[in-house]
């Protein structure tokens, strides 16, 4: 790593400065490259390096002041010295974590949804396993409210609340995409649609298509662009949404099959030309504050009614689409409706109580709950 310094010495030209100074920013930036060519990480190494380098520049400034003011204080110098040394570790070490971390939550943006849960130790993982049965036996509800809330509250009021404070959040651009689609799907439903959530199911093998829409023997392939106003769709998305279709009515021959772009924004010029050249419907949909997200849904075998909480496991699976089926805002009018909760259902007594589902050990050692 070349050294950061915060100026250069006196006695030396403007030209002959500048040119040290593009000849030491060439340098970083040919470290830089070797860095991230060789791999991420050493790439994230470095430039954790760089940003330490810089804050301790600073620290050194003020070393430097305490040595060659007119009163100097060598023996304060030195404690900035030593502590500055060991804050240029820490700051690298944190600069890296948080690297790290943000890798994790854009690739694995459902880690975010168990952060609280893991973080709070409320559900028994091990050390060493991977944990994801344990985290997916967890009922959701559990990630929005406190120990005390969980354990006190009855049932419907702690699936209400758990609900209400999952709505409120803040929520990231992967969640108020996901949102859209079920925004969007709810329309459909309510209209006589059956819906298939391609998108929430597939993840990045959703091939473009997020919602799959049939009714009448037609089939509608639908991909939602919930964005900023500012921002503005580009004719790349509609060759992607063309291909996609294309390829569908490929595999289904016979069928109608229509392609639709539902978005907030607008889309640019060509963009909106192309949609018109390749028959691309394009719907202008926003995002409403609130609509109904319970899905009350009705066992086809069984005559099973059951409803789903938008961070319950099932709930992009459920399709909300036979005689009884309904959307509602509120747990309580879930309930008046006949339907309990999909989550788990322990008996009407246990549900009553708001008893927690036990734990048994495994012969491995790991926690298991029982469902």
């Amino acid at each position: 790593m070349l050294p950061i310094f915060i100026g250069i010495g006196f006695g030396i030209g403007k030209a002959t400065k500048e040119r040290i100074e593009r000849k030491r920013i060439q340098g970083l930036l040919d470290e830089r490259d070797r860095a991230f060519h060789e791999s991420f990480g050493k790439g994230r190494v470095w430039l954790a390096d760089l940003i330490a380098d810089a804050r301790q520049a600073l620290d050194e400034q003020l070393e430097m002041h305490l040595r060659h003011k007119k009163h100097p204080a060598h023996k304060s110098a030195e404690v900035v010295k030593e502590i500055a040394q060991k804050k240029r570790e820490l700051q690298k070490q944190v600069k890296l974590l948080e690297y790290q971390l943000r890798s994790y939550e854009e690739y694995f943006p459902q880690l975010e949804e168990y952060r609280d849960l893991i973080l709070d130790e409320r559900v028994p993982l091990s050390a060493g396993a991977d944990n994801l049965e344990e985290l997916e036996a967890a009922d959701p509800s559990e990630r929005f409210l406190s120990r005390e809330e969980w354990e006190q509250l009855p049932v419907q009021a702690r699936n209400q609340l758990a609900l209400d404070r999952y709505l409120a959040r803040p929520k990231s651009d992967w969640e108020i995409g996901r949102l859209y689609e079920r925004y969007l799907g709810y329309l459909r439903e309510t209209n006589g649609w059956v819906v298939t959530y391609h998108g929430a199911l597939r993840g990045f093998k959703d091939l473009g298509r997020d919602l799959i829409c049939v009714k009448d023997k037609r089939v509608e392939i639908v991909q939602a662009k919930c964005w900023s106003r500012s921002k503005v769709i580009h004719e790349k998305h509609l060759f992607q949404l063309f291909g996609t279709t294309i390829h569908y009515r490929h595999a289904s021959p016979g069928v109608p099959v229509a392609a639709v772009l539902a978005t907030t924004t607008s889309l640019s010029d060509v963009a909106a030309e192309v949609a018109k050249v390749l028959d691309i419907r394009v719907d202008t949909i926003l995002l409403p504050p609130s609509y109904p997200v319970i899905k009350c849904n009705i066992n086809a075998g069984t005559g099973e009614r059951i409803y789903h909480l938008p961070f319950d496991q099932q709930y992009d699976r459920t399709q909300i689409c036979r005689p009884g089926e309904c959307y509602v805002k509120a747990v309580k009018e879930a309930e008046e409706h006949g339907f309990r909760r999909a989550w788990r259902y322990l008996g009407e007594e246990k549900e009553k109580s708001g008893e927690r589902p036990r734990t048994t050990k495994h012969s491995s050692g790991r926690q298991k709950r029982r469902r």
